[in-house]
C-alpha cells in the first residue's frame, strides 16, 4: 500500500536483512533499530530520479537498501558539482533534518534504487519518547562528517592520478567484497576527482598498464590494493 508520497508502509524480509547487517543502524543495539524499522517506509526510484534536491525541506532520513546514489553540491557559480556516490548501506538525509534545515544537497539514483524512509515527525517523536536515543543519531551525523572529511582531503591531493587511486581505493571498500566491480562512468569519476575525461584516461591506461586495476564499459576494479597504497605513498 502506498501513500501520496508514492511511499510503501510494506518491508520486505529482503530489506531487513540489509539494513540490519549494514550501515549505521546494524551498529545500534537490537531494541533502536526495531524501534526505527518500526517507522520505516519503503520506496523504489528508477534511475536517474531525484531523491531529494539542494534547498528542500529536510522530512526524513534515507537508508539505501539497493542500486547507489549520487551526491551533488553547488558551487558559487551555480553549477553542480559530484561529491561522492554510495550504495546499499548508506544512510543519508541527517545534519538537514536532525537540525531542522533545507537540504544542502541533491541526492540523486544512478541505478535503479530502493530506499527506506524515516520521516522527521516520527524520529522527533521517538527521541522525545525516549530522549537517550539522540546519542544514536549523532553516530550516523559522526560517521557521515568522517566521510565528507575525507572526501574533502583526498579532493586537496595535488596530484591528479593520486587524487584518482585514493577515490578507487574508497570506492572500492564500498562494495560487498574487495576488488568487485565497481559501476561507475568515466564522466561521473572524472568530476569526482576534479580533472578532465581526457586525464582520468591517460591515468587509467597507466594503472591498468600496470596490473593495478581493470577496466570494462562503465565500470573498474581495484586489482592490488597494497600497491595502489604504495603507488599514493611514493
Amino acid at each position: 500500500m502506498m501513500d501520496s508520497s508514492g511511499f510503501s508502509r510494506k518491508l520486505l524480509a529482503s530489506d531487513l536483512q540489509v539494513v540490519r547487517s549494514k550501515g549505521w543502524l546494524s551498529r545500534r543495539a537490537p531494541a533502536f533499530q526495531d524501534a526505527i524499522l518500526d517507522l520505516a517506509l519503503a520506496r523504489d526510484f528508477d534511475a536517474g530520479a531525484v531523491l531529494y534536491r539542494y534547498g528542500d525541506p529536510a522530512e526524513g532520513l534515507f537508508f539505501v537498501v539497493s542500486g547507489a546514489v549520487m551526491i551533488t553540491v553547488p558551487a558559487d557559480d551555480g553549477q553542480e558539482s559530484v561529491a561522492h556516490r554510495e550504495q546499499a548501506g548508506f544512510w543519508v538525509g541527517d545534519l538537514a533534518a536532525l537540525a531542522e534545515e533545507t537540504r544542502l544537497v541533491t541526492l540523486v539514483a544512478t541505478a535503479p534504487t530502493r530506499t527506506l524512509f524515516v520521516p522527521m515527525d516520527r524520529v522527533a517523536a521517538l527521541v522525545e519518547a525516549t530522549p537517550r536515543y539522540y546519542r544514536e543519531f549523532y553516530a550516523l551525523s559522526h560517521e557521515n562528517m568522517q566521510t565528507a572529511l575525507r572526501i574533502l582531503a583526498n579532493l586537496a591531493v595535488a596530484r591528479a592520478d593520486h587524487r584518482l587511486t585514493l577515490r578507487l581505493l574508497h570506492l572500492d571498500e564500498q562494495q560487498g567484497r574487495r576488488g568487485a566491480w565497481i559501476a561507475i562512468s568515466q564522466e561521473e569519476l572524472a568530476a569526482m576527482v576534479a580533472v578532465s575525461v581526457p586525464t582520468l584516461q591517460r591515468a587509467l591506461r597507466r594503472l591498468s598498464e600496470a596490473g593495478l586495476t581493470e577496466h570494462g564499459y562503465g565500470k573498474i576494479r581495484v586489482l592490488d590494493r597494497a600497491a595502489l597504497i604504495a603507488f599514493c605513498q611514493a
